[in-house]
């Protein structure tokens, strides 16, 4: 009789709570006709006289559907009357499913131990098909561990506008697995919590504080700045949905190509709606510039052409170096200008080598611009300034060279004259070897002292003899 009665009350408290002054207490319709069928079963065994095993599953069975009634009404008791009307604290739909399933495996755990099956065992002997379907559920535990920590943070809840993946939408329902989010397009995209918790996403809010949305255009560089912005100020001002605190900004931002462009920044609470702003701040900027006579241009480029520049290295500037120097200074320019024709300018970094000790020459040297160091044993001997000339001696003996000359702390430009060039000066020029010879004797006796097969110093007719000698026998006379 105790069976029936329960099947009886069960039915009718289900019955009652369909009334709409108990509408919060019919999440328990549930548990009641699974109490009031269990009941049922169990009374049937019991007046059948049925195999033992039967009726002891029909008593396993209604004890587990009264423990699922009494779970049912403890966290709704819980959830519902303690936490949301007493204390104002609506926890996270996930959290609460999180905490119903593990009231609902502890309770049953209990229960059956309390009938006398064991759990712990049935537990321990299923270690590799926990194992198996762990692996197998492995992204389904990342979802809710994921869902679990979003849950706690409670940072994307109903209700709140969020950017993802370049789409704006608003968090409709969260869960264990995934975020229902509807988009501007009302399209409903399942987002998994891992991806969620895994991507950068930006918050909206929900219409609670203003947020601004930034704009940009281009107004030809003709108009002024200030005048720009007092145009599209006065255009964001009539914007619906654009707050007038804070007001909004119009800032340079950029020097474009074609034109100034301008920021403008337009605060409202409703930052998920920026296209439309977008739309009408953009339309009615139009408008408005073109009413002003203000040009929005299109995307151009102006070149300008820089001047030609004469090339540095030309046989007038050449001409003109060797016309400058000591050593050739006196000879008719007619002269000198088939000897630049075939001469070349070099230039050398600061304290790069022209000439080395030891080298084989095989040209001479006119500075022109900056300074060279002669070094003898690793010790500066002389300098050469613009006019001077060095390497004439060892190109005409033949001989490898004693020094080395190099720039000094600022660059070097020098003429190479080789011996084409040379050449091309003396051919059919007698009287011009002489005076040659003449100059590079004066120039020697300055520097270093030339010696004869002997050993003897050579005087200064001896040395414009042998240097004449010299030049004629590099003429081939």
């Amino acid at each position: 009789m105790l069976d029936i009665s329960i099947v009886i009350a069960c039915l009718l408290i289900a019955l009652l709570l369909r009334l709409e002054p108990l509408r919060r207490l019919r999440p328990l319709t549930t548990p009641l006709l699974m109490v009031s069928a269990a009941a049922l079963a169990h009374f049937v065994a019991d007046a059948l006289d049925l195999d033992p095993a039967v009726h002891r599953i029909t008593e396993v069975a209604l004890v587990l559907a009264v423990g699922f009634l009494l779970a049912r009404g403890l966290l709704m008791l819980v959830f519902d009357w303690i936490l949301v009307l007493r204390m104002g604290i609506v926890p996270p739909r996930l959290m609460r499913e999180v905490v119903t399933l593990g009231v609902y495996l502890t309770l049953a755990a209990i229960l059956l131990r309390s009938l006398g099956i064991e759990v712990t065992g049935l537990v321990a002997t299923s270690a590799v098909i926990t194992v198996v379907v762990g692996l197998a559920l492995q992204q389904t535990l990342g979802n809710l561990l994921a869902g679990l920590a979003l849950a706690w943070e409670q940072r994307l809840s109903i209700g709140t506008w969020v950017e993802f993946d370049g789409r704006v939408g608003v968090i409709e329902q969260t869960g264990w697995r995934s975020l229902l989010i509807r988009t501007r397009l009302d399209k409903r995209l399942l987002v998994p919590n891992s991806d969620v918790g895994a991507s950068r996403i930006t918050i909206l809010g929900s219409g609670g504080n203003p947020a601004a949305v930034a704009i940009r255009l281009g107004v030809a560089y003709g108009v002024p700045p200030d005048a720009a912005k007092e145009v599209l100020t006065a255009v964001a001002k009539g914007i619906p949905g654009v707050l007038a605190e804070p007001r909004p900004r119009i800032l340079t931002v950029e020097w474009a190509d074609s034109a100034i462009v301008y920021e403008c920044r337009l605060w409202t609470r409703t930052p998920w709606a920026r296209d439309d702003l977008t739309d009408l701040f953009l339309t009615r900027a139009h408008q408005a510039l073109d009413r002003a006579g203000m040009e929005i241009p299109f995307p151009q480029r102006t070149l300008h052409r820089a001047p030609r520049r004469p090339p540095a290295n030309t046989a007038d500037h050449r001409l003109r170096a060797i016309e400058r120097s000591s050593l050739f200074g006196d000879i008719p320019i007619e002269k000198l200008a088939a000897m630049a024709e075939s001469s070349r300018i070099l230039r050398f970094a600061p304290g790069e080598a022209v000439v080395s000790v030891g080298e084989k020459s095989t040209a001479l040297f006119l500075v022109t611009t900056g300074e060279a160091a002669v070094e003898v044993n690793q010790r500066e001997v002389a300098r050469m300034r613009p006019g001077d000339v060095f390497g004439e001696i060892a190109f005409l003996t033949g001989s490898i060279r004693t020094a080395t000359v190099r720039a000094t702390d600022s660059a070097l430009e020098v003429v190479e004259l080789d011996e084409g060039s040379l050449r091309s000066l003396l051919e059919d020029q007698k009287e011009l070897a002489e005076d040659l010879a003449e100059k590079m004797a004066a120039h020697r006796r300055h520097g270093e002292s030339l010696l004869d097969e002997s050993g003897a110093l050579v005087s200064p007719a001896g040395l414009v003899a042998q240097f004449k000698r010299q030049l004629l026998r590099f003429v081939g006379r």
